[in-house]
C-alpha cells in the first residue's frame, strides 16, 4: 500500500495506458483514486495540460483540481487562467496544470472557439437557462395557437430535453411521433430550435449536440483535441447521456486512454438522459479495457452497509461491499401512525442527536418527492430548529439579479431576443401589449431581430404615445450599455441598475422588500468585480494570442449560466439538511433519516403503475449509503393525499432487508427483527378473500389509462400485492393492486400470444 492507498485503489491509480474502468462503490475514495492517478501520471513524465478530467458538478471539478494541485506541489489557479484555446494554454488552463472541468464548462469554452463554424452560430452566442427556454416555448405556443393546458410548457420543456438527451432531431421527432399531441410537440420542437438559432442562442443540452457536431463535421478540431488530450477521465460515468458518451469516445478514438469512473448501482437519472448502458458501450468500443473494482468503504457502518449490500446488485453486477470502520447503531425501520407523527418522530431524533453533540449540518432528511417536506419543515419551524431545503431558489435565480442580467444580455447581443422581452416592460414603460406586438410585427417585417429593430431610427414608427417614449427610454438605455461593454464589467452592472431606473421600480413596487432586493443587486455588482479581478489576474499570466480571450461580459454571463444552486454550501451550514434522494447523491452525513419509505413513493408509481422500479431501488440504495453512522427509515400507517387520508403500504425493498441485523420499531417501544414480516401490512389493509378477487396469471384486465392487458405473474400477497401485465399495445408494466385502477375483465374472443 503506497500514499495510504488500499491494492484496489493503487491498481486503478498506476494504471495509466489504455481504457479503463473503475467501478467504485459509495465511500471507496473514487476522488481520491482520480487525483492520485493524474498526479500519477503527471509523475511518470506525462505532459500535464495533455490530461483532461470531466466530471458533473463545478464543486467537484474545483475539489478535484485542488487535491490534484496539492499532491503536484503546484499553485493553486483561478477559473479562468489562460483563456488561449489552442495556443500554449489549450482550452483555458495553463501547460503546466491538468484540465478538469464539467461537461457543460469544457463544451461551452469549447464553442467559444468554435460555435462560428456551426452556422448560424457566434461565438458570442448566447446560453438559455430554464427559465428563458421557458419563454420561448411560451412564444411557441402562442405563435401555434396551442393551449397551454394541453402543452403544460415546462413537460413541453421536459420533453424537448429528452428527446435532445437520446440525439432525436425535430425531423425524426416527427416521423416517431406516433399521436397527435406527439406530431404538436414535434412541432413545438422545431419552431423552439429555430427561434434559439436565430437568437444566437443554445440551451444546456444544445451544448453537448453542438460539441458533438463539431468533432464529427470539423475533423481539424477533432485531431488537434485528440492530439492535445491524450488522457481522458470521465467521472460519475453512469450518470453520462448519449452525447456526452459520445464527446469521450470521440476525443479518445485516437490514443484509447479513456477512463472512466462510476457506480451503475447509482445509477439514478434516466429521467433526464443518464444510461447506466453506457458501461455497456464502452466495453463493446474498447474490448481490450481493464476492469478495477472498488469494494472497501470508508465512509459508513458495517450495519449501514449490510443494508446497503441487499440493496445492491444491478444487471452489471453484484458487489461485496466491506469496511474496517467500527461497529455501530443499528439501522432502524420506524412505523408511524400518520405524516404528523413522522415529522414529530423526525424532529425527536435531530434534537436528541444535537443534544449528544451532533452539529445539525451534520444530519439529513431525505425523501423521494419533494411534497413530503411540507409537514416535517412545519414541525422544524414549531420547534425553531434551523434547517435548510436543498434545491430552494438561488442567487442567479432571483428576480432581480435575472432581470439586470437581461438587460446586459440585450446590450451585447442584437439576436437575444428573450433578454430584450424581459426586460421591455420593466420598470414599467407604458408598452402596452398590442404596442409591444406591433413593433414585433414590425421587427419580422424588415427580417429583423427585436435587438436590432431597436436599434433603428424608425423602430417607433407607427407607434404613439406612452408606448413610444417607452421604447425610445429602453433604446437609450441599450445605447448607452452598449458604449459601456469595453470598459469596466462590475461599472457595466451599475450602469445597467441606474440607467433602467430598476431600484426606482423595487422601491416602489416593492416597499416591504426592496431593500433586501437592491442588496441582491450589490453582490450582483460584488460578483461582477469579482471576476473582473480574477480575469485580470488570468491574463497577466497568460500567454493568449491577441484576439482569442472572451470579452468580460461574455465571461461573466457564461460563469453565471454554469454555476449550479445544488453545488452551494453557504445554504447548508448551521442547519440541518432536507433534501430529495436524488438532490443528495454525492454528499455525506453522520446522521441520515430517510422519510415515507413506503409503496407508490419508493418504489414510485403513478395510477398505480410502478416506473423503472430497477431505478427506484437503486435510488434508495443511494439514500442509505449517504449515513455515515447512523441510518433511520420511517414509513406510515396513513398518509393525507389532497382531503383525504388513505392507508399506506410499507415499501416492498424493506423485504430485501430480511435477515439483516436490521431493528424495526413497529410501536413506541417495541422493536423486532425484520424477519418478522414488518413490510407485512395492518391487518385491516389486507384483503379479506384474494384468491376471490380474479388476480392470477391470465387473467384478463382494463386498466383506466393502459387500457387491456394480460396478467403474467403475480408477487406478494393482500394490498400490497404486485401483477405483471402485459397491454394489448405490446408493454409490460409492474402494477400495485391497491393503487392501480383495474377491473377484471372477460378474455377478449381473440387469442393472443401474451396470455
Amino acid at each position: 500500500m503506497s500514499n495510504g492507498l488500499n491494492p484496489a485503489q493503487e491498481k486503478a491509480v498506476s494504471h495509466h495506458e489504455g481504457p479503463l474502468v473503475v467501478v467504485a462503490g459509495p465511500g471507496s475514495g473514487k476522488t481520491r483514486v482520480m487525483t492520485h492517478r493524474i498526479a500519477s501520471m503527471v509523475r511518470a513524465g506525462i505532459e500535464p495540460s495533455s490530461i483532461l478530467a470531466i466530471t458533473f458538478t463545478n464543486k467537484a471539478a474545483e475539489e478535484m483540481l485542488r487535491r490534484t494541485l496539492e499532491l503536484l506541489a503546484i499553485p493553486e489557479a483561478n477559473d479562468f487562467s489562460g483563456h488561449g484555446f489552442f495556443g500554449s494554454s489549450a482550452l483555458g488552463l495553463e501547460d503546466d496544470r491538468p484540465v478538469l472541468r464539467t461537461f457543460h464548462s469544457f463544451c461551452a469554452r469549447l464553442l467559444r472557439r468554435h460555435a462560428h463554424r456551426l452556422e448560424p452560430y457566434t461565438s458570442s452566442f448566447s446560453i438559455y437557462d430554464s427559465a428563458d427556454q421557458k419563454q420561448v416555448i411560451t412564444e411557441v405556443m402562442k405563435e401555434m395557437k396551442l393551449d397551454r393546458t394541453s402543452f403544460p410548457p415546462r413537460a413541453t420543456q421536459s420533453t424537448i430535453s429528452h428527446w435532445k438527451n437520446q440525439m432525436i432531431s425535430p425531423e425524426l421527432a416527427a416521423e416517431q411521433a406516433g399521436t397527435f399531441k406527439d406530431r404538436e410537440l414535434a412541432k413545438i420542437y422545431a419552431r423552439y430550435q429555430e427561434l434559439l438559432e436565430e437568437q444566437d442562442a443554445a440551451d444546456f443540452d444544445d451544448l453537448l449536440l453542438l460539441v458533438v457536431r463539431l468533432l464529427t463535421e470539423q475533423e481539424d478540431v477533432l485531431l488537434r483535441l485528440q492530439q492535445h488530450f491524450r488522457y481522458v477521465m470521465i467521472d460519475e460515468f453512469q450518470d453520462t447521456n448519449r452525447p456526452q458518451y459520445l464527446i469521450a469516445k470521440l476525443l479518445s478514438g485516437q490514443h484509447r486512454n479513456l477512463c472512466v469512473t462510476g457506480d451503475p448501482d447509482q445509477s439514478i437519472y434516466s429521467w433526464r438522459g443518464a444510461s447506466p448502458d453506457n458501461f455497456l458501450r464502452f466495453r463493446e468500443d474498447f474490448p481490450e479495457h481493464n476492469v478495477v473494482t472498488l469494494e472497501q468503504n470508508y465512509r459508513s457502518t458495517p450495519q449501514i452497509l449490510e443494508v446497503a449490500s441487499r440493496l445492491s446488485g444491478t444487471e452489471f453486477g453484484h458487489r461485496e461491499l466491506f469496511t474496517e470502520n467500527a461497529d455501530g447503531s443499528s439501522v432502524r425501520v420506524q412505523l408511524v401512525h400518520d405524516e404528523r407523527a413522522e415529522a414529530r418522530r423526525i424532529a425527536d431524533h435531530v434534537e436528541d442527536w444535537m443534544a449528544e453533540g451532533v452539529s445539525s449540518d451534520e444530519i439529513a432528511v431525505l425523501y423521494r418527492v419533494n411534497s413530503l417536506s411540507r409537514v416535517i419543515e412545519e414541525e422544524f419551524v414549531r420547534r425553531r430548529l434551523k434547517y435548510a431545503v436543498v434545491g430552494g431558489m438561488s442567487f442567479y435565480e432571483r428576480k432581480e439579479v435575472k432581470d439586470i442580467l437581461a438587460y446586459l444580455r440585450a446590450a451585447r447581443s442584437t439576436r437575444d431576443d428573450v433578454a430584450l422581452q424581459r426586460i421591455v416592460n420593466t420598470p414599467a414603460r407604458g408598452i402596452g401589449k398590442v404596442s409591444l406586438e406591433k413593433f414585433q410585427d414590425d421587427a419580422l417585417a424588415h427580417g429583423r431581430t427585436m435587438g436590432e429593430h431597436l436599434r433603428r431610427s424608425d423602430c417607433t414608427d407607427g407607434i404613439r404615445g406612452k408606448a413610444r417614449k417607452g421604447l425610445e427610454h429602453l433604446r437609450e438605455v441599450i445605447e448607452q450599455l452598449e458604449d459601456r461593454l469595453s470598459g469596466g464589467l462590475a461599472d457595466m452592472v451599475e450602469q445597467a441598475i441606474e440607467a433602467s431606473g430598476y431600484l426606482a421600480h423595487l422601491e416602489k413596487s416593492e416597499p416591504e422588500s426592496w431593500q433586501e432586493r437592491e442588496r441582491n443587486l450589490q453582490e450582483l455588482v460584488a460578483a461582477a468585480a469579482e471576476t473582473e479581478e480574477i480575469l485580470d489576474q488570468a491574463l497577466q499570466q497568460s500567454n493568449a494570442e491577441e484576439g482569442e480571450v472572451p470579452d468580460p461580459l461574455t465571461i461573466f454571463l457564461e460563469r453565471i449560466a454554469l454555476v449550479s444552486d445544488a453545488e452551494s454550501d453557504d445554504q447548508m451550514r448551521g442547519k440541518v439538511s432536507m433534501m430529495t434522494l436524488h438532490a443528495a447523491k454525492g454528499l455525506e452525513f453522520r446522521k441520515v433519516m430517510i422519510a415515507g419509505v413506503e409503496e407508490t413513493l419508493i418504489p414510485h408509481s403513478r395510477h398505480g403503475e410502478i416506473e423503472g422500479i430497477d431505478e427506484e431501488k437503486r435510488l434508495l440504495y443511494v439514500g442509505v449509503t449517504r449515513a455515515m453512522e447512523e441510518l433511520i427509515l420511517t414509513h406510515t400507517s396513513w398518509r393525507r393525499r389532497f382531503q383525504d387520508r388513505e392507508p399506506r403500504l410499507p415499501s416492498s425493498f424493506l423485504a430485501d432487508l430480511e435477515g439483516t441485523s436490521i431493528e424495526f420499531d413497529r410501536k413506541p417501544g417495541a422493536r423486532t427483527s425484520v424477519s418478522e414480516n414488518v413490510w407485512d401490512p395492518e391487518p385491516e389493509y389486507h384483503h379479506d378473500s384474494e384468491e376471490d378477487d380474479g388476480l392470477h396469471p391470465g387473467a384478463w384486465v382494463h386498466h383506466e389509462l393502459l387500457g387491456r392487458g394480460c396478467v403474467n405473474a403475480v408477487q406478494g400477497y393482500g394490498a400490497a400485492r404486485r401483477i405483471t401485465v402485459r397491454f394489448e399495445n405490446g408493454d409490460e408494466r409492474q402494477l400495485v393492486v391497491a393503487y392501480a385502477p383495474l377491473s377484471v375483465i372477460s378474455p377478449p374472443d381473440e387469442e393472443w400470444e401474451a396470455c
